[in-house]
């Protein structure tokens, strides 16, 4: 039988709440209360997941040296639940590194889908795993900031960590054309 485990790990910007199977990394999810991310969680798996902080202490570990801004790569599996296409679109963002940027069109040519644009950016607001896989690094292609599951707050705190945005107050974007982090 499938055992789940998750916690909450505290962060600069609130608690993140994790999960994890036997196979992988399943759910990375911005501050929210415990009943939604278990919620969100349930749509993904039927089994009753147990909290067990222990079982998430690496993703404790790399969430620390991130938000410490250091440039980190997510090695360790995944267990990504969803259609080919969205699995294909994940992947995709998980290879954008750190202080650059792609769009929704660029995404969809780098996964052979050139005129999926729409479905890409679909898929980018369904992503299960937030920061490691980073859809916060995902923009428009006209070098807009474009939309966030966690809050364009939250967006431009990541993108200042990562040096793109000159700070985070306000709309720091303006003015910037972040196309140059592509």
């Amino acid at each position: 039988m499938e055992k789940i485990f998750f916690a909450d790990i505290e962060t600069p910007i609130g608690s993140i709440w994790a999960a994890r199977s036997k196979k992988g990394l399943l759910r990375l999810s911005f501050p929210c209360a415990e009943d939604k991310f278990l919620k969100e969680l349930g749509a993904q798996t039927e089994v009753e997941p147990e909290y067990r902080p222990s079982k998430l202490d690496d993703i404790s570990n790399w969430l620390d040296k991130y938000f410490e801004g250091k440039k980190m790569e997510y090695k360790e599996p995944f267990d990504l639940r969803g259609s080919d296409f969205q699995k294909k679109v994940w992947r995709a963002i998980h290879r954008i590194p750190y202080g650059k940027l792609s769009s929704y069109g660029l995404l969809a040519k780098r996964i052979k889908k050139p005129k999926a644009s729409r479905a890409v950016g679909n898929a980018v607001g369904q992503n299960p795993i937030a920061i490691i896989i980073p859809c916060h690094r995902v923009v428009w292609s006209n070098g807009g900031i474009g939309g966030f599951g966690g809050g364009l707050p939250t967006k431009r705190v990541l993108l200042n960590m990562e040096n793109i945005l000159p700070d985070a107050e306000g709309k720091p974007e303006k003015g910037i054309d972040l196309r140059k982090f592509f």
